[in-house]
Order: structure tokens, then sequence, then C-alpha cells
């Protein structure tokens, strides 16, 4: 099951960081098995708007790596994304669950319960 995974604001946390080594290590293993990690614009927006410089180093490492994509959160997207929000707020959330939709890849991340309200059909690759 490993072409790519779309990574959520907590998989990018998680890199920058290394709190468990677990993103970057799926991150890797998708990349070296010949798929792509897809980044969701918002979510880098907003994992930038938290840490500091010092930890951004390893998200430019990775937006960088060749078979990353981010995607771009255009107005040809915006109409999808308020159908999967349904009245939400975290326009985060639904940017990731259209990515995962696009790509059919699974989401890593450590709010799976929460992303499966809003579509029950996306995989989750849960983050320990």
């Amino acid at each position: 099951m490993l072409p790519g995974r779309v990574l959520d604001v907590s998989a990018l946390v998680d890199i920058a960081v290394a709190k468990t080594e677990y993103s970057r290590s799926i991150a890797a293993m998708c990349l070296f098995r010949g798929g792509g990690i897809c980044i969701p614009a918002t979510g880098l927006a907003a994992v930038l708007s938290i840490s500091p410089m010092s930890t951004q180093v390893e998200l430019f490492e990775l937006v960088t790596t060749p078979g990353v994509k981010i995607d771009d959160f255009t107005h040809g997207k915006v109409g999808d994304i308020a159908e999967i929000l349904d009245g939400s707020r975290d326009i985060t959330a639904g940017h990731v669950i259209w990515c995962a939709r696009s790509t059919k890849w699974p989401i890593l991340t450590d709010r799976g319960g929460e992303l499966t309200q809003y579509d029950q059909h996306i995989v989750i690759d849960p983050l320990p």
C-alpha cells in the first residue's frame, strides 16, 4: 500500500521536530519505492506559522525533494473543499481530504477519527 501519502499538519510537525521519526520513515519509504508525497499548501502554511526557523530546515528539504508535490489551494478547488467541509471551518482538513481523494493515497495524521467524519472512504495512516 505504499505508493504515496498525503501529509496532514501533524505529520509535517513530526517531520520538522523529529518527535517520532515515523513520518520521516514513511515519507522516505514512499519516495524510495517510487511513490510520492502530497503536501496541501494550507497544511504547510499552518506548520510554518507555528514552527521556529530552526525546525523549518527539515521541511524545506522535504518540499524540495523530487517526488514531493505541494498542492496549491486554488479557486478551482474551493467549491469542492467547501462541500467536503459542509459548514466546518477547518480548511486544512478539507484540503487534506481533497488531496487524498485526488491522489487516492492514505493520509498520514494523528487526527484520523476527525478526518473520517468528513469522508468515511478515505484511508488513514495513523501516527503513533
